[in-house]
């Protein structure tokens, strides 16, 4: 059996990638944009120059790029607002009274701030600078805390919207056969199972380092903190809203509707107005901590123009990559070549969670789902998995990013708030009590084991 051109051309691509920014030690917007010319030219060089700027064309215009910077900008309204801040305080009301209380809000407060951000990194650090701390105080060891906050970090990934479940959407072969709405229903599913986990998992630690409750000084009265940040749970109606108008007996009533129907309901684009309509609550729920001046403004936006040059730059050479790849025939031929493999379901799905752990660690889930993202999906649907359980199996592998050692930038985070000098001292736990029980997970929900609503 041959290797078709499509397929080599995604081998120097990711290996390129790998080796520009793992070994050169280059930025991974370089790589990839490099890797865009790399993977144009194996179209042939009398079309190259046509295919690298028909990819960015197609990348610059996609829904996905432009969702992708939308969510920048929520981020930064949040962070201005204080809204996560206040989010914590809540949970730590609910759980603060329970032995290791810091722990169960260090999960939860990532789960619910993976909804929003997308970003393991973003995720350590923002989470983990507030629990952390509260873990330490409490009783748990330092490099306890650090472990749990770097494990917990993967929820960012898991839990939708992300920003590498919106890279997957991008990918034609995926946004061909996957529908938004039923893949955000489907990856909550997931990310749940992955939080049940963490969980029971700091129910283990709690036990196995006799973890007390926090003093009661420590914990404001429920009623305290709601009336202090209840407003911001108003935050999560950004995301209700366009669930329920896309997916479920709401979105079929609508579409039920003469003036409305159908098309109506398809021209919602879910991953779009999330963004929108969280960062339009949050300038109203936190407006009295939002600059008052157009100069305050200004400066806010000019801080955050290294981010978005370096996301922006990744995410749209990440999707110009993707289709030149596809110009090149990468679908078409990596189909023949899964076609000719001859692998249990199980044995595949282990191979694949294993990969992308792997992989994920050096370099992150954003470059893990450029590189890895279409053979994957293209390899789990080759053996029978459903197109949205396997982005959602995909993206669980990816969420590993965060706990994979020994490079993954939320271990350093997380050991730098928790004042752990030795990081190395993370990396067994984080390895068997995180990176390979939630690649177990993604392949229990591809084998349907671990059921989730997949539309």
């Amino acid at each position: 059996m041959g290797i078709g051109i499509g397929v080599w051309a995604f081998i120097v691509y990711i290996a390129f990638v790998i080796l520009w920014n793992v070994a050169v030690k280059r930025s991974i917007a370089e790589a990839m944009a490099i890797g865009l010319v790399i993977a144009s030219a194996f179209s042939g060089p009398s079309v190259m120059l046509s295919v690298i700027w028909s990819s960015l064309i197609k990348a610059m215009q996609s829904d996905v790029m432009l969702a992708i910077m939308l969510f920048m900008f929520m981020s930064t309204i949040m962070a201005k607002t204080g809204i996560i801040g206040r989010l914590v305080n809540i949970l730590n009301s609910l759980l603060g009274r329970i032995r290791g209380g810091p722990a169960y809000v260090s999960a939860c407060a990532s789960a619910l701030f993976g909804m929003v951000s997308g970003s393991g990194a973003g995720n350590s650090a923002t989470v983990g600078s507030i629990t952390v701390p509260w873990m330490v105080q409490s009783g748990w060891p330092r490099e306890v805390a650090a472990t749990m906050n770097a494990g917990n970090a993967g929820l960012g990934i898991a839990i939708p919207p992300s920003s590498s479940m919106l890279l997957m959407l991008g990918f034609a072969t995926v946004a061909e056969q996957v529908n938004a709405g039923n893949l955000y229903f489907a990856l909550l599913c997931g990310g749940l199972w992955t939080l049940v986990y963490r969980l029971v998992l700091v129910r283990y630690y709690v036990r196995k380092y006799h973890v007390p409750a926090l003093p009661g000084d420590q914990i404001e009265p429920l009623s305290v903190s709601v009336r202090k940040g209840g407003t911001s749970l108003f935050m999560f109606l950004g995301i209700a809203i366009p669930m329920l108008l896309t997916v479920g007996p709401l979105s079929d009533a609508i579409a039920a509707v003469e003036s409305f129907g159908a098309d109506g309901v398809d021209a919602i684009n879910i991953i779009v107005w999330v963004p929108v309509l969280i960062t339009f609550i949050c300038l109203i729920e936190g407006r009295s901590k939002l600059p008052k001046s157009f100069s305050a403004w200004k400066e806010v936006i000019l801080s955050t123009r290294k981010t978005c040059a370096t996301v922006g730059g990744v995410s749209v050479f990440a999707l110009a990559g993707s289709n030149a790849l596809t110009a090149a025939g990468f679908g078409e031929d990596l189909q023949i070549v899964l076609e000719n493999l001859d692998v249990p379901k199980v044995m595949m799905l282990l191979l694949v969670g294993a990969i992308i752990a792997l992989v994920a660690g050096p370099l992150n889930a954003t470059a893990t789902t450029v590189g890895l993202g279409p053979v994957a999906y293209a390899a789990m649907t080759g053996v029978g998995v459903s197109p949205t359980t396997a982005v959602v199996a995909f993206l669980i592998f990816a969420s590993t990013e965060g706990a994979s050692p020994p490079s993954s930038s939320p271990i350093f985070i997380s050991c730098s708030i928790a004042e752990v000098d030795d990081v190395t001292v993370t990396f067994k736990p984080l390895i068997f009590h995180y990176v390979i029980p939630v690649v177990l997970i993604g392949v229990l929900i591809a084998m349907g084991i671990l059921p989730i609503i997949n539309g």
